[in-house]
C-alpha cells in the first residue's frame, strides 16, 4: 500500500503491493479516498497526472453529495459513478439500535462490524454496479470514497481485495491504516449536517478502525456467502466480470 499525500483529503492510497498467493496487486488501478470535495489543484493534479485516475466511485449518500458536492476533480474529465450505499431512512432507522448497543455495553468491534453486514444487506445493488463498473471499458484506474473513507469504502475494499484473492491480513491492516488518518478530518467532517446524521448513530467511536472490526467483518462475510466473490455472485455479479477484476488488478508475484 503507498499513501498518498495531498492537502485536501487525509485517507487516501494506492493498494498496491498486496499478497494474493503468487500474485500481488497492481499498482495505479484501485485507490481510496475520504471525501474529495476540499482538493487543491495541485491535488488534483496528483491524482490524474501522476495516479491517471479515470473513475471515482462516490459511495456517500444524496444528501451528502448535495452539501459537499465533488469537488474540482468533479470538473475534469474524471467518470463519476454515484453509488448510494445507504439512505436517509436507512440511517434514522438503524440508529437507535446502534445506539442502545452501545450504551447495553457490547463491544464496538461487534457493532460495527454487524453494521457492516447491514451495509452488505442494504447497499447491495451499490457494491454490484461498483464492481461492474470498475472492469467496464474506461472504468479503472478507479479511486473509491465516501466521507470519511473507512466504512463504505472499508467494506467496498474489503469486497474488492477478497474478490481478488487478497489475503486476509493484508485486508485487515489496509483498514487499520485509515485510524492513523481520522484525527486530521474530524474537524473538517463535523462541520457537515449529512455527515451528522451518519455520526449520531455511533458516536463514541465512529472515528475507530481496528483490526478486531474488519476481521470480525470477514468472519460474518464467509460465514453467511462464503467469502466476498460469493457475495458479489450471490447479488449477481456474472463470474467473467470477477475474472476481468483479476486480470486487471493483479499481476504476478515474480
Amino acid at each position: 500500500m503507498t499513501n498518498i499525500r495531498l492537502e485536501g483529503a487525509h485517507n487516501v492510497r494506492d493498494l498496491d503491493g498486496l499478497p494474493a498467493g503468487d500474485a500481488v496487486t497492481r499498482a495505479g488501478v484501485l485507490l481510496r479516498s475520504d471525501a474529495l470535495d476540499s482538493l487543491t489543484p495541485a491535488d488534483v493534479a496528483v491524482l490524474v497526472e501522476q495516479y491517471r485516475v479515470a473513475h471515482v466511485i462516490d459511495l456517500r449518500s444524496h444528501a451528502e453529495r448535495a452539501e459537499k458536492g465533488r469537488g474540482p476533480l468533479g470538473e475534469t474529465a474524471v467518470r463519476y459513478s454515484d453509488l448510494d450505499v445507504i439512505d436517509e431512512a436507512d440511517l434514522a432507522r438503524r440508529s437507535d439500535h446502534r445506539a442502545a448497543s452501545f450504551a447495553a455495553g457490547i463491544d464496538p468491534n461487534v457493532i460495527i462490524a454487524d453494521g457492516y453486514v447491514e451495509l452488505l444487506e442494504l447497499g447491495a445493488s451499490a457494491f454490484v454496479a461498483a464492481l461492474e463498473s470498475i472492469v467496464s471499458p474506461g472504468g479503472a484506474p478507479a479511486l473509491v470514497h465516501c466521507a470519511i473513507g473507512k466504512d463504505r469504502t472499508g467494506v467496498l475494499v474489503a469486497l474488492l481485495l477478497g474478490t481478488a484473492g487478497v489475503e486476509r491480513e493484508a485486508i485487515v491492516a489496509d483498514y487499520a491504516l485509515s485510524h492513523q488518518t481520522l484525527g486530521h478530518i474530524r474537524e473538517q467532517l463535523e462541520q457537515s449536517e449529512a455527515f451528522q446524521a451518519l455520526a449520531r448513530q455511533i458516536p463514541a467511536f465512529v472515528f475507530d478502525a481496528t483490526p478486531g472490526t474488519m476481521a470480525l467483518f470477514l468472519d460474518r462475510l464467509d460465514d453467511r456467502w462464503g467469502g466476498a466473490a460469493g457475495y458479489l455472485t450471490d447479488n449477481g455479479v456474472d463470474p467473467a466480470a470477477i475474472d476481468r477484476w483479476r486480470e486487471i488488478f493483479l499481476s504476478p508475484n515474480v
